[in-house]
């Protein structure tokens, strides 16, 4: 993957175009510029980025000015085809207003979606582009060109400050070449060492109640509780009651069942009462509706008509007939609904009955000795049952919480195996990645010795520290940084795991003599051409000026240079063609 050249939306931005090899962009600084510019004046370290947000990133707080706002940044890449010869020229953008949004042209793998969501995209860098497998979770595509396309210099390992050591020690190995499924386990053990150190802060600090870690403390008050509960147990199995207790007891039980026969007796009979009124209510109001056809015969005789004597007279029998059935059936539900009204008057005495004789059996029982015995163990037991169980409970969070240490050490010694063993298979390839960061470091320094140490840490961490002899000084780890991701780059290019770019901002020279900055300029030139990658790099022209005397023309920029030139010499000099704050 290069990356052929970078615009924007916006005419007034300054179209950069990248080729293979060295690309070094130039800003021109004039002496009116020295004192209170913009910190974007020029726009060198905006490059770095741009290109990290269309890559994938996060945007950054620099580009959230309303004059920004309908920027859209545009990146052409060139990417290989992963089956046969040739590439894909692809076009990706991304603006400043909509940053969920990534529109992608010209790539088979994005298929044919052109408007992504960034995750996707991000998905898409990660399984084609670095080629990160789909059970490693780190390191990420965003971590990696934390390294690749650097905006922070104060650790040569790390991508940003708030890196963890696992999560650097994943991606160099990475980088290296090798398996990060088996060194992202140490991120398994970072949690669960984490964990365990929270659970038990809170313990001490008293944040979880009932919570104790003296495993010894917890195991004697539990052998107390269970030996209290058995004894309980064996008395109650062993526990007599008399004859007498014995018979009221079931007595009283009967009792309590002849009333609730009554209860339910007297629910029925309820029913049947309830339905016994309603049916005479209803022949109420029948013999209401022989009335109204009596008023009706009257109306009939006040507007004076007639009615046949033979319909009146069949009317009449009718009438009198119904008369008589009527009175039979409410007859007979007056004596149903009687009858049901006594039973249930003689159930009501025949409970109370009961329930007087049945309060007399409970006194005698309640007065029990015996009674009040058994009560009191059973609830002694109950109570000595709920303490054994918390005390279990409690006893096993404990060791829950103090085993975790014993598995964090099994799972480190695991771990560390695994990786040894990891190094071992891939040990040729790291002491190539060794020895190329020492030739480097003698080809930059004459009087000191570069090394490059790869070790695991007691807590199965891969470590990888640049380390070059003599002080530590901000340049010397500026040289450092150089080195490590020149080193990283061509490693991970000969694993297939990475683009073929490598962007430094002038910030990472800043502190460097002009001799060494030669040196690195000539390296980074060199092995760009050997290994097929972009170099790219940003500096002030003063400051370059500054290393071409300094390093006696050992090294000559003009072939390297980008066309287009960046100024502050005035407002449309900078790579957005304007200033703003």
């Amino acid at each position: 993957m290069f990356i052929s050249n970078l615009t924007s939306s916006d005419a007034r931005f300054k179209t950069l175009s990248f080729r293979q090899g060295l690309n070094i962009l130039v800003a021109d600084r004039t002496e009116v510029s020295e004192q209170g510019d913009s910190r974007n004046s020029i726009g060198k370290t905006s490059v770095v980025k741009i290109l990290r947000y269309v890559l994938g990133g996060d945007l950054s707080p620099d580009f959230k000015a309303p004059e920004l706002s309908d920027h859209k940044f545009t990146a052409t890449l060139m990417l290989p085809v992963e089956s046969g010869d040739g590439g894909e020229t692809v076009t990706v953008s991304r603006s400043v207003s909509r940053t969920t949004r990534v529109h992608v042209s010209g790539w088979s793998a994005a298929g044919q979606a052109q408007d992504l969501h960034v995750d996707e995209w991000r998905n898409l860098l990660t399984r084609h582009v670095f080629r990160i497998p789909v059970k490693a979770n780190r390191p990420t595509a965003g971590q990696l060109w934390g390294q690749l396309i650097r905006t922070y210099f104060g650790n040569p390992i790390k991508g940003h400050q708030s890196e963890a050591d696992w999560e650097s020690g994943v991606k160099i190995g990475f980088m290296l070449g090798l398996s990060p499924e088996i060194l992202g386990k140490a991120g398994d053990l970072d949690r669960l060492t984490k964990q365990g150190k929270a659970i038990r802060k809170a313990v001490r600090e008293g944040a979880i109640a009932h919570l104790s870690l003296d495993e010894p403390a917890l195991r004697a008050q539990l052998a107390t509780a269970r030996r209290l509960r058995d004894r309980t147990q064996a008395n109650m199995r062993s526990f007599k009651v008399d004859e007498q207790y014995v018979s009221h007891q079931q007595e009283a039980d009967g009792l309590s069942a002849s009333i609730q026969r009554l209860n339910d007796e007297a629910l029925s009979l309820q029913r049947r009462s309830r339905e016994l009124d309603e049916a005479l209510h209803e022949e109420v109001v029948a013999s209401e509706g022989a009335e109204l056809a009596a008023k009706l015969e009257r109306v009939y005789a006040e507007i004076g008509l007639v009615l046949p004597e033979v319909v009146s007279r069949r009317y009449e029998e009718v009438a009198a007939f119904h008369e008589s059935v009527v009175r039979n059936r409410r007859s007979f539900l007056e004596q149903e609904l009687h009858s049901v009204r006594s039973r249930l008057a003689g159930i009501d005495t025949e409970r109370q009955a009961l329930d007087r004789l049945r309060s007399q059996v409970m006194q005698i029982l309640e007065e029990s000795v015996a009674l009040d015995t058994f009560m009191s163990m059973q609830r002694d037991l109950a109570k000595q049952e709920a303490d054994v169980a918390d005390l279990e409970r409690r006893l096993e969070d404990a060791n829950s919480i103090s085993t975790i240490n014993d598995t964090v050490k099994l799972r480190t010694a695991e771990l560390i195996a695994s990786v040894r063993t990891e190094m071992s298979e891939r040990d040729e390839t790291i002491d190539e990645s060794i020895s190329l960061f020492s030739d480097l470091g003698a080809e930059i320094y004459t009087d000191r010795e570069a090394s490059l140490l790869v070790s695991l840490t007691p807590k199965g961490i891969l470590s990888v520290e640049p380390s070059i002899s003599g002080d530590a000084s901000v340049g010397v780890r500026s040289v450092e940084t150089f080195m490590l991701d020149i080193v990283c780059e061509i490693a991970a290019i000969k694993a297939k795991r990475a683009p073929r770019i490598l962007v430094h901002d002038s910030h990472l020279f800043d502190a460097i003599d002009g001799r060494q900055v030669a040196s690195c300029l000539n390296i980074g030139a060199r092995l760009a051409e050997q290994h097929g990658f972009q170099y790219i790099v940003t500096l002030n022209s003063d400051f370059l000026e500054t290393v071409e005397v300094q390093s006696g023309g050992a090294f000559d920029a003009e072939p390297y240079i980008l066309d287009t030139r960046l100024t502050d010499e005035n407002d449309e000099g900078g790579l957005f063609g304007f200033r703003f704050d």
